[in-house]
């Protein structure tokens, strides 16, 4: 079983401009490695109008390779794994905006969110990342996204703690997480 959560910042609005990646993986009961790295926008999107979430510029991202040139790892990174986020459905998003401007493959990975997995199994007064991440004491650097991208494969790991359930298909049947996948 192989689990790979992601994280996307984007430098404006637009799904197609993303400026960096998150990545966590967990494999056969192991996190085997965590990362991120950074993105250059295509150049009709790159202006950075989300800077203030992120702190990402122009600048930071400037000598940094397009989506593309990364498309490689993503194929090995991916390959065999269930996908998830915190929000799966923003990233997923930018994930195929981002194949769709570059004219290559969607991944075709199932996927679910780890919103809808928080909210079955923790009472929180709200399910935001850096809540449940708070809530579960794990360490989050919010909106860097290799840290967020940890944070919501910790929430999983967490989530088949309390309920006893390491297999992922199991445990999201157990809490009626919707799978689904990307197409």
């Amino acid at each position: 079983m192989k689990i790979v959560a992601i994280d996307f910042e984007t430098a404006n609005k637009y799904a197609h401009s993303a400026c960096s990646l998150g990545y966590a993986v967990y494999e056969d009961g192991v996190i085997t490695k965590s990362g991120s790295f950074l993105i250059l926008p295509p150049k009709d999107v790159r202006y950075f109008t989300f800077s203030f979430i992120h702190h990402l510029s122009l600048e930071d991202v400037r000598d940094q390779e397009e989506f593309d040139k990364h498309y490689d790892f993503l194929n090995e990174l991916f390959k065999g794994a269930y996908l998830c986020a915190h929000n799966a459905r923003f990233d997923i998003g930018v994930l195929n905006a981002m194949c769709d401007r570059y004219q290559l493959k969607h991944f075709k990975n199932y996927y679910f969110d780890t919103v809808s997995l928080s909210r079955q199994i923790f009472d929180l007064p709200n399910h935001k990342l850096n809540t449940v991440c708070q809530a579960l004491e794990v360490s989050l650097n919010h909106h860097e996204a290799g840290s967020d991208a940890y944070g919501c494969l910790m929430i999983v790991l967490r989530a088949m703690e309390v309920l006893g359930e390491y297999d992922i298909d199991k445990l999201l049947k157990k809490t009626a997480v919707y799978l689904a996948h990307n197409k």
